[in-house]
Parts: C-alpha cells; structure tokens; sequence
C-alpha cells in the first residue's frame, strides 16, 4: 500500500534507528545512527539486532501497544465503569461509539502498525536473515514473526467485525502484508483480507515464533510470550482446547508466579514473577500515555480516565482489586497508593475522581500479559468445552487461585460462566481486554449489539484516498 511503504531507501531503518538514538539501550553494545541506507542497512549481524530493537519500540510506541489498542478497548466498551471527563476530541469518538474517518488516533495506528509489520518483514527476509548465524537467525525470525503476529491480530480485532466459531468469517479484515517494501518501485496497493485469512496469519505467525523463539531471552519475546498471545487468539476465535492447552503449558511448565498483592504486577521498573511480557520503560526511553490518561498523582497524569463509583461496588468488600483509597494528599505518587484505586491529586487537569493505580509511573514497564490471565484462559476454555479437560485444575480451582490472591471470598461450588466473565474484568479491567471479551461472550454493548459496525474503527479517510483497493467498513457509508 503506498501508504504503508518508504517514499525512498533511507526510511526501511529511519524509525528504528531515530528511536534507537534516544533509548540507549544498555543491552546492546551497538553504536545509533539517525539513519541508514536500505542497501546497506541490512549487512551485519549487529544493524540486524539494531533494526529488531526498533520494531520493539515502534510496538512499545503510544499508537500501538503502549497506549491506544488499550484506549480503543476500553473506550468502546465501556458504558458508565468508565468515563473519559478530558478535552480531547478523538477519545471522545470512541466512548460515544461514534468515530470518524479523520480521527488521528485511528489513522496513527493504523500508519505505525503497518510501519511495524514492514520493519518484521524486512528483518524476515530471506537476505537479512542469511547474515546471522543459526542460533541469532531462529531467535529473530522468532522475534519478528510474534511481533508481526500479535500486531496483525489486534488490527483485525480493531479494524473487522468479531471472529465467529463455525462460520466462514469473510467479513473484510485487514491487508496482510508478507514482503518487505524497500523501495518504492515495491509499492502496490493491497486489499482487504477477510477475517479468516488474518486469523490464519496470526497463528501461523506465533506458531512458529513459539517454535524458534527460547524460554530465556532477556527482556525479550520468548516462546513463553507466544504461547501466551497465541493462547489469546485461540480463546477468541473460540478454539478452546487449543487456547486451554497454551495457557496450561505455561501454567505448568513456565517460571512465572503470582505476585503476593494486586498491585505489586503494575508499576515496576523490572519484570516482576508475573509478567510473561512486558515493554521497557525508563527515565530515557518511554511510552507515558497511559499513565497520562489513566493516573492522577503529582506530577504524574491528567486523570482524563476515570472509573466510577457503580464499578467498584461490583466488587466484593474484602477483594483488594476493588478498594478505594481516600486519604490522598497532593504530594502523593504511585509510592504513596496502597489500594488499586485513589481519590486522584494530580495537578495537571483532573482530580478528585476515582483513578485506576495499574497505571501511575510514566517510567515503569508496561506489563501487558500476565500468568493471572492464564489462569482465566485454561478456566473459561475448559468451562466452555468440558470435553478439552486441559490441565490438572477444575476451571473454578483457576478462578479461586486468582481470588485467593487478592483475599476475594473463593467459590465452594461448581464456578458458573457469568463467574468467570466477571473475574476476567475483575483483574484484567482497564488493561484492553473488555471490548474484545464482551464480543467474544456475544454481549451488547450499551444499546448496540456485539457486532454492531460502529463498535469496529473506520478504515482511515487517507488510506481510503490513496489505495482504491481497500473497501471502508460498511457502517461509516452511510
């Protein structure tokens, strides 16, 4: 698509190489270069290793996974838990279940995820990938592979309408693009895939990153992460046993562990026993916008999120994910909470409100899946196909070590399915799971129907006018 690609052969490492220059990144001995020729961008082991660092922080970047398929999410689902009380217009399009074809959010995803999927067939190329030896070959073609992967799957769930188990899924999805564009003589104009085709990307994608990626790789993609992803993929296209399987593997066999309180996953500024994946943060290199729009601390967010007072009595009295802390002054930050969520103090724009505590350092990872949402997955997919019986647990034996650890009263009986889709908002709230679990349980969405057309985003207006081949989504024709 000719706004997917370079208008010339300096851009192909231009955006990892820029990033590169502002993260001094310590794992890497490797010196940054503002840019780089395509012709020789791509002719050592260590512009390899450089071009695979940038396609983590485009991915880490506040368009992508660093912010706005979280907003996306939790904006279009929610109706009341949640209320966007801040200025921005583009927000404002998503809570009111009514974007635009002009809005930037939409339309910088859409440029930065294709921008990502491109740097990950570059790095898969067939010449690139013949520099490096085979152990640093299998590790990127991993690495590029889940990236390339994870990203196409969020696109899909954004861009087309909901995945349905048993049925043909032609419904237009999103373009899939497999070879690198170096130049623009490779520039062509690419159509819509149907959903099913993106699905069957996807999981071609992290099947073999699973593969070729090892269990230790720093703060990296392992084979842990992909079974992870793909055990999210799995679940949404209702491929139970498959999604049970991944998240039991890691259960089982990986060297995660549940954090002794709630709050000790979120906020850290290294991987903590329960993060299968996190993207890096630092004082030098980050992607603040969440903590922007969720926190309210000194210094530290606009609070333009705020949850309401209807969500939290949801919870159960003594379950900590639910309680609310009061006693806030303005000199507090994330140090000071010591509940999941705070009478916000920020200073910036908002305050007063009722703030989420997962997002409240601008500089600390952003921990984006969790050994807790494994076991929610293995729990409802063995629920929803008794037969798989995946795993040596009862789904409401999952549900309770989940419970257990943030002091909910655990279940005595049999858990029930309205049980399990409440502790998946329970724990995973506010972290860009709600739109997609509430189209997954086939669950309207205020007054609008899980499949409704306006709960997917618009094909951006500029690539509608650029790329003749792309058909827009039916309900922003009318």
């Amino acid at each position: 698509m000719k706004n997917m690609i370079t208008r010339n052969k300096t851009w192909l490492l231009l955006v990892p190489f820029m990033m590169f220059l502002f993260s001094c990144s310590e794992k890497l001995d490797i010196k940054p270069k503002q840019s780089i020729d395509a012709e020789a961008a791509l002719t050592t082991p260590d512009n390899v290793q450089a071009t695979l660092v940038g396609a983590y922080l485009k991915a880490r970047s506040s368009t992508l996974f660093g912010s706005q398929f979280n907003e996306f999410s939790e904006l279009y689902a929610t109706t009341g838990d949640m209320i966007f009380i801040g200025t921005f217009q583009q927000p404002r399009e998503f809570e009111d279940k009514e974007a635009t074809v002009t809005n930037s959010y939409v339309a910088n995803t859409w440029i930065d995820a294709y921008q990502l999927i491109n740097i990950c067939n570059t790095l898969l190329d067939d010449e690139t990938l013949a520099i490096l030896d085979d152990e640093d070959k299998s590790r990127i073609e991993g690495e590029a592979r889940f990236l390339r992967g994870w990203v196409l799957f969020e696109m899909t769930r954004l861009f087309g309408l909901p995945y349905e188990p048993g049925q043909a899924n032609s419904q237009p999805g999103v373009p899939i693009m497999l070879s690198p564009t170096k130049d623009v003589s490779d520039a062509v104009n690419v159509a819509r895939n149907t959903v099913a085709e993106c699905y069957d990307q996807v999981i071609e994608d992290l099947t073999t990153a699973r593969n070729l990626l090892p269990p230790a790789n720093d703060v990296y993609a392992t084979s842990w992460t992909a079974r992870a992803v793909l055990a999210r993929v799995y679940l949404q296209a209702g491929q139970y046993s498959a999604a049970a399987t991944e998240a039991n593997y890691i259960i089982q066999n990986g060297p995660f562990a549940l954090v002794g309180h709630p709050l000790q996953a979120f906020n850290n500024t290294s991987n903590s026993p329960e993060d299968i994946f996190s993207f890096q943060n630092n004082v030098a290199s980050n992607s603040a916008w969440l903590t922007i729009m969720y926190a309210s601390l000194n210094g530290m967010g606009r609070g333009d999120y705020e949850i309401q007072q209807v969500f939290l009595n949801r919870f159960n009295p003594a379950d900590l994910r639910g309680m609310f802390q009061e006693d806030t002054e303005e000199s507090y930050t994330i140090d000071n909470i010591t509940m999941m969520y705070y009478k916000g103090v920020g200073t910036i724009i908002n305050n007063g409100g009722i703030n989420t505590a997962k997002w409240g350092d601008y500089y600390a990872n952003l921990a984006l899946i969790r050994l807790a949402e494994m076991y929610l997955i293995r729990a409802e997919a063995n629920f929803e196909d008794p037969g798989a019986d995946i795993g040596p647990r009862t789904p409401t034996q999952d549900i309770n070590t989940v419970r257990a650890r943030s002091n909910a009263p655990l279940y005595t009986g049999p858990v029930t399915r309205q049980q399990i889709r409440d502790e998946r908002y329970f724990e995973l709230c506010w972290e860009g799971h709600r739109l997609h679990d509430l189209k997954r349980w086939k669950v309207n969405i205020g007054s609008y129907p899980y499949n409704a057309g306006n709960l997917i985003l618009p094909i951006p207006f500029r690539e509608m006018e650029v790329n003749d081949l792309l058909v827009q989504n039916e309900w922003y024709t009318k």
